[in-house]
């Protein structure tokens, strides 16, 4: 019996021992726990508020990269893109991107990576003070790439990337379980010394799938007034992440 104690503690000692890296997911077993929480999730409507700016709100439509934006403060402005890319638009000044886009991107893995997060770097950490996945740097290291998920449903926590606006962090929490997935109520982004803080309500998910929604003929491109703050803040301050 003292043997097979000894050996049991042994054994603990080492599997202690080990990094945490050894026990986090790889690309492959991440890709499946991603697409089994959020594989399903084709497209959603929501529409942004700012704390700070009460009166403004930007109703946004995804569905696979597409992407529909109708900012509101009195009159309306709106425009249509793909990914980083606005297609159509009524401004005349350019368009600003919405940080919802990445919140949960196509093949969201495959898209991280391409963001310049390092696949080979990933441990379990902590979140605020609840514990998650960080996926493409080290506890404490405030630089490098990084995409941060709740361990227990693969929700994106933080994603921080570098950007031409310099770093970019975007916060995303108040999760709550909206038309089956998991979704967030609240985002902060942070470039710089530049932080916003938005509220999230979510209408609609795989409900935002039709076409016409994101079809640059069919937008109405009558010549309008970009609406007042934070659109020119996100204009100025936001940059989808760059493909590496």
């Amino acid at each position: 019996m003292k043997i097979i104690n000894t050996l049991i503690s042994f054994a603990l000692i080492c599997i202690l021992a080990l990094p945490a890296s050894a026990f986090t997911p790889d690309d492959v077993e991440l890709t499946a726990l991603m697409q089994k929480n959020f594989g399903a999730l084709t497209s959603w409507e929501a529409e942004m508020s700012f704390v700070d700016y009460p009166g403004v709100t930007a109703h946004v439509w995804y569905a696979r990269g597409k992407w529909r934006q109708e900012w509101k403060a009195g009159d309306k402005a709106s425009a249509v893109g793909m990914n980083g890319s606005v297609v159509a638009k009524c401004t005349a000044e350019d368009f600003p991107l919405s940080p919802l886009f990445v919140w949960m991107p196509i093949n969201p893995v495959e898209t991280w990576k391409s963001w310049g997060v390092d696949n080979a770097t990933s441990t379990y950490g902590f979140c605020g003070e609840n514990p998650c996945l960080m996926f493409g740097a080290e506890p404490g290291d405030e630089t490098s790439p990084v995409v941060q998920l709740n361990n227990e449903d693969m929700s994106p926590i933080q994603l921080r990337y570098g950007s031409g606006a310099g770093q970019t962090v975007l916060q995303f929490s108040e999760y709550r379980t909206f038309g089956g997935f998991r979704v967030p109520d609240a985002m902060t982004l942070t470039v710089g010394d530049t932080k916003l803080d938005a509220k999230i309500k979510w209408i609609a998910v795989n409900r935002a799938d039709d076409e016409a929604l994101y079809a640059y003929d069919a937008l109405d491109t009558t010549p309008c007034a970009a609406p007042p703050a934070p659109f020119d803040i996100f204009l100025n301050s936001f940059r989808y992440p760059s493909v590496q």
